[in-house]
């Protein structure tokens, strides 16, 4: 597998693969994976390189006009909604959007959960919903993306309940209001505690009919002159090298924002962009609004820890943990036309923690080196105890904290309004920058708080710890409310079959535009609750597998007419 730098190819130069892939991150090298020894050439082009470097990433850079407004590097109050929205500043934060080999992988911690069943539903309180697949279709390839992933069984419900090495307690929390739902964190297949870096799988991308290209930009997608085909795509290289790939099939990874974004500002043929003849493209922009709930006050963390933590299982020699959290029922949900929502614990250690002082000392990091043997030297009972629960009972290790709350990540209610568009300003290339309005609406607001009133009863009525709502929860004042974006942009190009509120159609090819793909979150029909790179690599791998059996139809079907024509001139004698 090559890696090729277009910043030394000659000027002009012209590249003809089967596949282009746009974009190096986890969906890009997992489609290019699939298809890895097939008989197809295959082009993966990436805007980065292997390794960090600045000047590439202020390509990401965004107009934001959303909820807040970042001026100057101070947000307006909105509608009070004050996030860090780290994918919406003027210049986004580079550890949290990678241009390079391995994208957001370079920094993400490595947290998975697939969607919940009602996920996939068409409900009628939410006008823009249902997926064109079932829960049940997708798990295969849910499944072979969580072997990518090192990660254990696809299970985040009560029926890991009976896997679970060292379950824990079944609590009596009232089902019509509150279920379990647990995540699971990638890792290095070597190194468990280290979240699973892409830029690996590139690395071992050895194939024939694989070729990375770095240092490559795409700035447009050049149609047919009929529209309906993708002719080539024109690249740019930051010390203005440029090239031309003229593809067969392409398929768009750039992630939610950058993938709208694109087709877009595509508009040599078509003055609204590519795909983009209903104006759909870019609209339904959505993330995951996250905030805190509750808090504990620290006489209670180590009881309500006990019930809320990691709990590990053995799959295959080795064991994988979860971590425990809730999530509102599909029976709420549906009852009071809420959105999907789960709840998961968040512990803040002590600085005296023996636990966090052993690693320091095990790491060899002696900043602290008399406090922390003097901390490790005072707690053998704990450590040991500690010990006992992860080796042997294979649950979370034990910690001295002083904080212990409960966090939220909320489904959003698809916003035609919420959306990308694109800026007056321009990038180094000359492409319109994306100009992001992303809002928040009151059905998220009533569902987080309904979640979190329903967890302070059901803690109560189950004679465990008592908990504080945030005031703005407390005190009913929803214009106080508090949440911060996680960084998932989703849904700007959703699939569906009505291209009047999709883009792609159920096998992610933009609707009229045949061979032109999109993949990643912003092909999500809903954006769920849940952290989106599962279920992003689970459609890859279900794309990469239409993308085989298409290509082998083409190809079949390329090659009859010369066996039809070598046949007829024999028979005729010629």
């Amino acid at each position: 597998m090559p890696i090729r730098d277009l910043r030394s190819a000659p000027t002009g130069t012209e590249f003809r693969p089967d596949v282009a892939i746009v974009g190096g991150g986890p969906v890009g090298l997992t489609i290019a994976r699939e298809l890895a020894n097939s008989r197809c050439r295959v082009l993966v082009i990436e805007s980065g390189s292997a390794d960090f470097e600045a000047a590439q990433q202020t390509l990401n850079a965004v107009e934001n006009v959303g909820e807040p407004i970042a001026r100057d590097g101070v947000e307006s109050p909105g509608r009070g909604y004050n996030g860090s929205l780290s994918w919406l500043n003027d210049i986004a934060p580079f550890e949290l959007r990678n241009r390079g080999l391995g994208g957001s992988t370079h920094t993400w911690i490595g947290k998975c959960a697939s969607f919940d069943e009602i996920d996939f539903e068409r409900r009628s309180w939410l006008p823009v919903s249902g997926w064109p697949m079932t829960r049940e279709s997708l798990a295969p390839a849910l499944d072979r993306a969580a072997r990518l992933l090192n990660l254990g069984p696809n299970l985040y419900d009560e029926r890991l309940f009976g896997r679970l090495h060292s379950p824990p307690d079944e609590l009596g929390f009232d089902r019509d209001l509150l279920r379990p739902f647990f995540w699971q964190f990638s890792h290095e297949r070597d190194q468990h505690g280290e979240p699973m870096r892409f830029a690996h799988v590139a690395a071992e991308l050895v194939a024939p009919n694989i070729d990375i290209l770095t240092h490559a930009t795409v700035t447009q997608i050049q149609l047919d002159t009929s529209g309906r085909r993708v002719a080539s795509l024109d690249l740019r290289s930051v010390d203005g090298g440029c090239a031309t790939v003229w593809p067969e099939t392409v398929v768009l990874c750039a992630g939610g924002i950058e993938n709208a974004r694109l087709l877009l500002a595509s508009r040599s043929l078509m003055a609204g962009g590519v795909g983009n003849a209903r104006g759909v493209v870019g609209r339904y922009l959505a993330d995951h609004p996250r905030s805190t709930l509750l808090r504990f006050d620290w006489q209670g963390i180590d009881a309500v820890a006990r019930h809320f933590n990691f709990y590990g299982l053995v799959d295959h020699g080795r064991t994988q943990f979860y971590l425990h959290g809730l999530r509102l029922s599909p029976t709420v949900q549906r009852r009071e036309e809420l959105v999907n929502c789960a709840a998961y614990p968040v512990q803040i250690h002590s600085p005296g923690d023996p636990w966090a002082a052993l690693k320091r000392l095990m790491r060899g990091d002696h900043t602290r080196l008399a406090g922390d043997l003097a901390v490790v030297a005072r707690s053998p009972g704990f450590l040991a105890k500690g010990a006992f629960r992860r080796m042997i009972q294979k649950r979370g290790m034990m910690h001295r904290s002083d904080e212990l709350r409960f966090d939220v990540m909320v489904e959003q209610k698809l916003d035609a309004e919420s959306r990308v568009t694109l800026s007056d300003r321009l990038d180094r290339y000359g492409v319109p920058m994306p100009r992001v309005a992303w809002k928040i609406g009151s059905t998220e607001v009533r569902s987080v708080k309904r979640l979190a009133r329903a967890l302070v009863s059901e803690f109560g009525r189950n004679a465990l710890p008592q908990p504080h709502l945030v005031d703005w929860i407390a005190w009913d004042e929803d214009d106080r409310a508090a949440f911060t974006d996680m960084a998932h942009p989703s849904c700007t190009t959703r699939m569906g079959s009505d291209p009047a509120t999709s883009v792609v159609d159920p096998d992610a090819m933009v609707h009229g535009v045949d061979g032109l793909f999109v993949a990643g979150s912003s092909v999500f029909s809903t954006p769920g609750h849940a952290n989106p790179t599962l279920m992003m690599l689970g459609l890859a791998m279900r794309l990469a597998d239409h993308l085989k059996t298409r290509l082998e139809r083409r190809s079949v079907s390329a090659a009859t007419p010369r066996v039809v024509t070598e046949e007829a001139a024999a028979a005729s004698g010629a």
